[in-house]
């Protein structure tokens, strides 16, 4: 059976494809957050990287593989996701329902070749910038969430 005629049965078996997602960050010297976005290899709208779990092993390695190959990216995640986003994944023509879980991942190495980079672009913006140019509402409300988690810098008393 060919994969996107078995990926339709399984939205249609479950209600919705599972998919994992890692939300790369670093801290700036100053203590604010930067972001990690990547284009899609189609639209090349702006995502963070995502794919399929991955038979035998964890989600949140799944999704940190995902960003090693599709970012150049690594560094460490943590093995909760911070939440989860729904869209429509287009397989040719038929729209199936996806739930993405996030993994936050604090960079620490980021290669100048990976192995998608002939097909993706990638590029770090603020919280701010990111959740605006994120092509998924729910993507960006959770990053919007996860800068406010990861925020290390004091907060003044009023």
């Amino acid at each position: 059976m060919k994969k996107k005629n078995r990926l339709v049965a399984q939205a249609q078996r479950e209600g919705a494809l599972q998919q994992v997602a890692a939300l790369p960050y670093r801290y700036r010297d100053n203590g604010k957050i930067d972001f990690l976005v990547i284009t899609s290899r189609g639209t090349k709208r702006l995502i963070v990287p995502k794919g399929w779990p991955m038979k035998g092993k964890p989600d949140c390695i799944a999704a940190a593989i995902e960003a090693h190959e599709e970012a150049g990216v690594r560094g460490h995640i943590v093995d909760q996701p911070i939440g989860s986003f729904s869209y429509m994944k287009d397989l040719d023509d038929i729209l199936v329902p996806v739930t993405t879980d996030v993994f936050p991942l604090e960079v620490k190495k980021v290669k100048s070749r990976w192995k998608e980079s002939g097909s993706r672009k990638r590029k770090w913006m603020s919280a701010a910038k990111a959740a605006a140019a994120l092509s998924d509402r729910g993507l960006a409300d959770l990053l919007e969430l996860a800068a406010l988690m990861l925020d290390k810098r004091p907060t003044t008393a009023n």
